[in-house]
């Protein structure tokens, strides 16, 4: 992200990159790390809805080449809230091409519409981070403190964004985090749990329904973070349990 004439702006590998994501084209590794920074980088995301007005106006006009239009109708337009998008911009473009209106004021109008579509999603992120922040408990016949941290996994559609769940740790205290087995993935053999970018976490306790992982004091910075969970299979290989469980420490 650079900064010019006092706003801010995409380069274009970030453009490439977001444009890749919204067609279906990065690896899973690449998808999450593009998922956190969607998350944390709130410049980043106004870009991203930029990027996906582009598609969405290239859609209409006709102006993808086949292989891309494909995508768009299976990737892109997965999210029912691009649909919606869609559908109101193919009524606005109706309407203009019915009587004489100036091209920038369509889209104006297309651009407005939008931005009170973000917003909204704002607000129903904000909702269910109040409804699951986790609640401080001290770890029984220790002197070391934890956040106690619930979460279940999200499979979130593309460009939604996950519900991400904030933490706030005491000075001095680390997480105790409980993750919640899907039900199509209990009874493994065993699990692994990996901090996104980091290392391995290692299981202090496992249960048929949820294990449950502890991050050391001072271990970890304030950011937005995820975990993946992989089950043992009984050859003794990982198989990536689909989605992630989000947290951001503040």
């Amino acid at each position: 992200m650079v900064v010019g004439g006092g706003a801010a702006i995409i380069v274009k590998s970030d453009k490439t990159e977001v444009r890749e994501y919204l067609l279906g084209r990065l690896a899973d590794a690449d998808e999450e790390q593009f998922e956190l920074r969607l998350l944390s980088d709130s410049e980043f995301a106004e870009e991203f809805d930029v990027v996906v007005d582009e598609i969405t106006d290239e859609y209409l006009q006709n102006d993808l080449p086949g292989d891309e239009r494909e995508r768009v109708e299976k990737y892109f337009l997965s999210s029912n809230e691009r649909q919606v998008k869609l559908q109101f911009a193919a009524e606005l473009l109706r309407r203009a091409q019915s009587r004489p209106v100036p091209r920038p004021g369509f889209f104006e109008q297309i651009a407005a519409f939008w931005r009170q579509q973000s917003y909204a999603r704002v607000a129903l992120v904000a909702a269910a981070v109040i409804i699951v922040a986790g609640i401080i408990i001290l770890w029984p016949k220790s002197t070391t403190t934890y956040l106690a941290v619930n979460l279940t996994i999200s499979t979130a559609e593309r460009a939604e964004g996950p519900a991400v769940q904030h933490v706030k740790p005491p000075p001095n205290a680390g997480l105790k985090i409980t993750l919640t087995i899907p039900e199509n993935a209990r009874g493994a053999k065993g699990y692994v749990v990996k901090l996104v970018g980091g290392s391995d976490l290692t299981i202090e306790q496992q249960t048929p329904e949820a294990v449950v992982v502890t991050i050391a004091p001072g271990s970890i910075t304030p950011g937005t973070y995820a975990i993946q969970l992989s089950k043992i299979k009984p050859d003794n290989t990982r198989e990536r349990i689909p989605g992630s469980y989000y947290f951001a420490v503040e």
